[in-house]
């Protein structure tokens, strides 16, 4: 079942990339697609997110997925990307990235302009929708706590989705398994490397940095 919203292009590069069998993040991209049918039955239903384009490019390290707003370079609306890095990430962090994303896609639909996610600062209205889903997110959109009573758990156990990695014993007072959310999160590549001239240390970009020091009068080498 599809999104009857969602606009013709959508549907086509939905079709592709489900029937795409030679491709290999096609079951993937099936499996997501599904649960992105269920959220909107189970989660959203009198106002259904409008139906995405999934998408699977590396980004940076510090995100797991993105919803673009607006149209990409392709005149696309409603692009969801789960960050190519992170696909070995268990299920249902997958599943609860692509349900914040969709939860984006829900705000600039239905939400009041002054009312939505902006930058990397997420707002009340984004963090109580996500809580009444059983995830609780902070003011940076990072997920620190899964009610494990809560619908999302919920659902998606009855549908076969592994919890193992949890046990009671990671449950706070108040109920909430606490997340970390750098808990499987890969480390940048800088492109800083470090020079010294005995006396201090800098980080530069440059590859040829020639720079002397004004304190102790000695040139900057490279620190290997």
């Amino acid at each position: 079942m599809t999104n009857s919203s969602a606009e013709w292009i959508n549907e086509k590069i939905r079709d592709n990339e489900t029937t795409a069998f030679d491709w290999e993040l096609n079951e993937l991209a099936s499996e997501l697609y599904w649960w992105v049918d269920f959220f909107n039955m189970a989660f959203f239903k009198d106002q259904p997110a409008p139906s995405p384009v999934l998408i699977f490019e590396n980004a940076s390290v510090n995100t797991l997925g993105h919803y673009r707003i607006g149209r990409n370079d392709w005149g696309v609306r409603e692009q969801i990307n789960i960050n190519r890095k992170y696909l070995s990430l268990p299920l249902w962090r997958k599943l609860s990235t692509l349900l914040h994303e969709m939860v984006h896609s829900w705000e600039y639909t239905y939400v009041p302009h002054e009312k939505r996610t902006k930058g990397w600062y997420h707002p009340i209205t984004f963090r109580y929708k996500m809580l009444e889903f059983g995830i609780e997110t902070n003011s940076k959109g990072q997920h620190i706590g899964l009610d494990p009573k809560g619908r999302f758990v919920h659902l998606l156990s009855k549908h076969g989705v592994n919890f193992d990695e949890f046990d009671s014993s990671m449950l706070f007072s108040d109920g909430i398994i606490k997340i970390d959310p750098k808990k499987g999160k890969k480390k940048g590549k800088s492109k800083l490397k470090k020079w010294s001239c005995g006396c201090t240390n800098v980080r530069v970009a440059v590859a040829d940095f020639k720079a002397l020091c004004l304190k102790c009068g000695e040139g900057f080498v490279l620190v290997t």
